[in-house]
């Protein structure tokens, strides 16, 4: 599992532009999974702050090869970054909290 944080205090965006950009990031996030794991993926919100785009944790249904972690993680990562460039709106931080064991067996 990881908790997947998006956050940016220069955005200004009401309640409903946030939700459609935090469902867009969210479609982004389920894309690098299956690109990169080929597993089913459950996700659960987590409490957000004003600044907090999108506040998730992903957990996988079974545990994948830290390569396979980072190619999901570096997926998202590239996703996200790309699509807040073609809206226009300036850089977010993107933090990532690991909470359960990754199969360190390839």
């Amino acid at each position: 599992m990881v908790d997947v944080k998006v956050s940016n205090n220069e955005i200004d965006l009401n309640e409903r532009e946030k939700k459609i950009l935090e469902v867009f990031l969210l479609n982004l996030c389920a894309q690098a999974n299956a690109q990169a794991t080929s597993n089913n993926m459950a996700f659960n919100p987590l409490a957000k702050e004003k600044q907090d785009i999108l506040h998730f944790q992903f957990a996988l249904h079974s545990s994948i090869p830290t390569e396979k972690y980072g190619e999901f993680k570096e997926g998202m990562d590239r996703r996200i970054k790309s699509a807040l460039k073609m809206c226009e709106l300036p850089e977010c931080d993107i933090s990532y909290k690991e909470n359960s064991y990754l199969n360190t067996n390839s």
